[in-house]
Protein backbone atom coordinates (compact mmCIF):
# COMPACT_ATOMS: atom_id res chain seq x y z
CA UNK A 1 0.00 0.00 0.00
CA UNK A 2 1.19 3.38 -0.74
CA UNK A 3 0.34 7.20 -0.46
CA UNK A 4 -1.56 8.01 -3.69
CA UNK A 5 -0.99 11.95 -3.78
CA UNK A 6 -0.05 15.17 -2.25
CA UNK A 7 3.25 15.90 -0.59
CA UNK A 8 3.57 12.02 0.78
CA UNK A 9 3.14 10.96 -2.84
CA UNK A 10 5.20 7.50 -3.59
CA UNK A 11 5.84 6.66 0.11
CA UNK A 12 4.75 3.03 0.81
CA UNK A 13 3.08 1.82 4.07
CA UNK A 14 4.11 -0.78 6.79
CA UNK A 15 0.82 -3.20 7.01
CA UNK A 16 0.38 -6.70 8.75
CA UNK A 17 0.24 -9.16 6.24
CA UNK A 18 -2.48 -11.85 7.20
CA UNK A 19 -6.31 -11.73 8.16
CA UNK A 20 -6.29 -9.14 10.92
CA UNK A 21 -6.26 -5.82 8.70
CA UNK A 22 -7.96 -5.82 5.17
CA UNK A 23 -6.03 -2.70 3.68
CA UNK A 24 -8.65 -0.59 1.38
CA UNK A 25 -7.25 -1.42 -2.16
CA UNK A 26 -5.81 1.65 -4.39
CA UNK A 27 -8.94 1.55 -6.85
CA UNK A 28 -11.29 2.26 -3.56
CA UNK A 29 -9.03 4.89 -1.91
CA UNK A 30 -8.36 6.85 -5.17
CA UNK A 31 -11.92 7.07 -5.55
CA UNK A 32 -12.94 8.30 -2.74
CA UNK A 33 -10.23 11.01 -2.72
CA UNK A 34 -11.75 11.84 -6.06
CA UNK A 35 -14.86 12.40 -4.44
CA UNK A 36 -13.75 14.32 -1.97
CA UNK A 37 -11.65 16.28 -4.50
CA UNK A 38 -10.52 20.26 -2.97
CA UNK A 39 -12.77 19.42 0.01
CA UNK A 40 -10.12 17.95 1.80
CA UNK A 41 -7.79 20.71 2.24
CA UNK A 42 -7.92 22.46 5.30
CA UNK A 43 -10.66 19.72 7.34
CA UNK A 44 -10.40 17.54 9.92
CA UNK A 45 -11.07 13.90 9.55
CA UNK A 46 -11.05 11.07 11.64
CA UNK A 47 -10.29 7.78 10.37
CA UNK A 48 -12.44 5.00 12.40
CA UNK A 49 -10.90 1.45 12.32
CA UNK A 50 -8.09 2.69 11.24
CA UNK A 51 -5.79 -0.83 10.55
CA UNK A 52 -2.62 0.48 9.01
CA UNK A 53 -3.41 4.19 8.53
CA UNK A 54 -3.99 4.47 4.77
CA UNK A 55 -6.87 6.31 4.63
CA UNK A 56 -5.92 8.99 7.13
CA UNK A 57 -1.97 9.72 6.23
CA UNK A 58 -3.70 10.28 2.52
CA UNK A 59 -6.13 12.92 3.77
CA UNK A 60 -3.13 14.47 5.32
CA UNK A 61 -0.92 14.24 2.45
CA UNK A 62 -3.65 15.83 0.21
CA UNK A 63 -3.46 18.74 2.59
CA UNK A 64 -6.31 17.89 5.60
CA UNK A 65 -5.58 20.02 8.70
CA UNK A 66 -5.81 16.77 11.05
CA UNK A 67 -6.54 13.36 10.92
CA UNK A 68 -7.37 11.35 14.33
CA UNK A 69 -7.21 7.54 13.72
CA UNK A 70 -9.00 5.01 15.68
CA UNK A 71 -8.01 1.52 16.13
CA UNK A 72 -9.12 -1.54 18.82
CA UNK A 73 -5.53 -3.22 17.97
CA UNK A 74 -2.04 -2.35 19.92
CA UNK A 75 -0.14 -3.51 16.91
CA UNK A 76 -2.24 -1.85 14.86
CA UNK A 77 -1.50 1.51 16.23
CA UNK A 78 1.99 0.73 16.02
CA UNK A 79 2.11 0.50 12.33
CA UNK A 80 0.16 4.00 12.29
CA UNK A 81 2.62 5.71 14.15
CA UNK A 82 5.41 3.94 12.08
CA UNK A 83 3.97 5.28 8.91
CA UNK A 84 3.28 9.08 10.18
CA UNK A 85 6.78 9.19 11.18
CA UNK A 86 7.88 7.52 8.14
CA UNK A 87 5.75 10.06 5.70
CA UNK A 88 6.24 12.77 7.98
CA UNK A 89 2.75 13.85 9.05
CA UNK A 90 3.00 12.95 12.83
CA UNK A 91 2.46 16.43 13.73
CA UNK A 92 -0.69 16.43 12.59
CA UNK A 93 -2.59 13.18 13.87
CA UNK A 94 -3.23 11.65 16.95
CA UNK A 95 -3.63 8.04 17.28
CA UNK A 96 -5.82 6.63 19.52
CA UNK A 97 -6.02 2.75 20.87
CA UNK A 98 -9.36 1.54 21.96
CA UNK A 99 -13.01 0.35 20.87
CA UNK A 100 -14.13 2.84 18.03
CA UNK A 101 -17.61 2.94 20.11
CA UNK A 102 -16.29 3.78 23.46
CA UNK A 103 -14.00 6.47 22.12
CA UNK A 104 -15.97 8.44 20.31
CA UNK A 105 -17.79 9.87 23.26
CA UNK A 106 -14.41 11.86 23.81
CA UNK A 107 -14.70 13.55 21.43
CA UNK A 108 -16.66 17.34 21.27
CA UNK A 109 -19.66 18.24 19.12
CA UNK A 110 -18.82 19.15 15.55
CA UNK A 111 -15.76 17.74 15.66
CA UNK A 112 -14.74 16.67 12.17
CA UNK A 113 -15.77 17.30 8.03
CA UNK A 114 -14.61 13.68 6.54
CA UNK A 115 -15.28 10.53 9.04
CA UNK A 116 -14.23 7.32 7.27
CA UNK A 117 -14.69 3.97 8.41
CA UNK A 118 -14.00 0.44 7.55
CA UNK A 119 -15.29 -1.92 10.27
CA UNK A 120 -14.15 -5.75 9.44
CA UNK A 121 -16.50 -7.09 6.76
CA UNK A 122 -20.13 -8.47 8.43
CA UNK A 123 -19.04 -7.90 12.29
CA UNK A 124 -22.35 -5.76 12.58
CA UNK A 125 -20.47 -2.62 13.29
CA UNK A 126 -22.00 -0.24 10.75
CA UNK A 127 -24.62 0.94 11.37
CA UNK A 128 -23.74 1.31 15.32
CA UNK A 129 -21.12 3.06 14.74
CA UNK A 130 -23.14 5.52 12.31
CA UNK A 131 -25.68 5.93 15.32
CA UNK A 132 -22.51 6.87 17.94
CA UNK A 133 -21.08 9.20 15.53
CA UNK A 134 -24.94 11.18 15.37
CA UNK A 135 -25.51 10.86 19.22
CA UNK A 136 -22.62 12.37 19.58
CA UNK A 137 -23.19 14.84 16.83
CA UNK A 138 -19.44 14.28 15.68
CA UNK A 139 -19.99 15.46 12.45
CA UNK A 140 -19.32 18.75 10.88
CA UNK A 141 -22.61 20.58 8.77
CA UNK A 142 -22.31 19.18 5.46
CA UNK A 143 -20.06 16.70 6.50
CA UNK A 144 -19.43 13.63 5.11
CA UNK A 145 -19.16 9.74 6.67
CA UNK A 146 -17.78 7.10 4.03
CA UNK A 147 -18.34 3.81 4.65
CA UNK A 148 -16.55 0.73 3.23
CA UNK A 149 -18.25 -1.95 3.93
CA UNK A 150 -18.74 -5.93 2.10
CA UNK A 151 -21.75 -5.44 -0.73
CA UNK A 152 -23.51 -8.03 1.40
CA UNK A 153 -23.71 -6.25 4.35
CA UNK A 154 -26.95 -4.32 5.50
CA UNK A 155 -26.79 -1.01 6.17
CA UNK A 156 -29.46 2.20 6.12
CA UNK A 157 -30.21 3.98 3.25
CA UNK A 158 -31.26 6.85 5.73
CA UNK A 159 -30.54 8.01 8.91
CA UNK A 160 -31.65 11.10 11.08
CA UNK A 161 -29.80 14.30 9.57
CA UNK A 162 -27.68 11.63 7.26
CA UNK A 163 -28.57 11.44 3.21
CA UNK A 164 -27.24 8.81 1.40
CA UNK A 165 -25.50 10.71 -1.86
CA UNK A 166 -23.07 8.22 -3.58
CA UNK A 167 -22.86 4.38 -3.82
CA UNK A 168 -20.78 2.49 -6.03
CA UNK A 169 -19.23 -1.28 -6.06
CA UNK A 170 -15.82 -2.43 -6.25
CA UNK A 171 -15.76 -6.39 -6.47
CA UNK A 172 -16.93 -7.21 -3.25
CA UNK A 173 -16.24 -3.46 -1.18
CA UNK A 174 -19.09 -0.82 -1.36
CA UNK A 175 -18.32 3.09 -1.01
CA UNK A 176 -21.79 4.65 0.67
CA UNK A 177 -21.21 8.43 1.26
CA UNK A 178 -23.51 10.12 3.35
CA UNK A 179 -23.36 13.77 3.65
CA UNK A 180 -25.17 15.43 6.67
CA UNK A 181 -28.13 17.95 6.35
CA UNK A 182 -30.12 20.17 8.38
Amino acid sequence: MRVIAGKSKGHNLRSISGTEVRPTIDRVKEALFNILGPEIIDIDFLDLYAGFGGLGIEALSRGAASSTFIDNSARQIGIIEENLKLTGLEQQAEVIQGDVLTQLGRFTPQSFDIIVMDPPYQAGLLEPTIEKIMQYDLLKEAGIISVEHHKQDEIAIEFDNLELIRERDYGNTCLSLYMKGD
